[in-house]
């Protein structure tokens, strides 16, 4: 393999990882499913702190501005996924003593 070819394969892992933590988030954002939510945001918020380990030494980014507010939203959607989730719960209790 020439080293055109590695630096062609390196580039094209980098835009892979760029671009696997912002699907993740993604399909985080658009789930409607408490319990679901909940595990999608913990796959996005490992892809996103992945990558902010592969760049953590590179000067800021735009991209690591990304990271921080992506980690900000899924923060808040994993709180009000344990809010729906303990709220459907204290439905089912509700309904099964009555």
């Amino acid at each position: 393999m020439s080293n055109a070819d590695k630096e062609n394969l390196m580039t094209d892992i980098i835009r892979d990882d760029a671009t696997q933590w912002r699907q993740l988030c993604q399909i985080a954002y658009f789930e409607l499913e408490p319990v679901t939510l909940l595990q999608r945001v913990v796959e996005a918020r490992s892809a996103v702190l992945d990558r902010i380990e592969d760049i953590v030494s590179r000067p800021i980014t735009f991209e690591q501005d990304e990271l921080r507010s992506a980690l900000k939203t899924l923060s808040v959607l994993q709180e009000l996924a344990e809010c729906d989730i303990a709220e459907l719960k204290k439905r089912a209790r509700t309904h099964s003593a009555g």
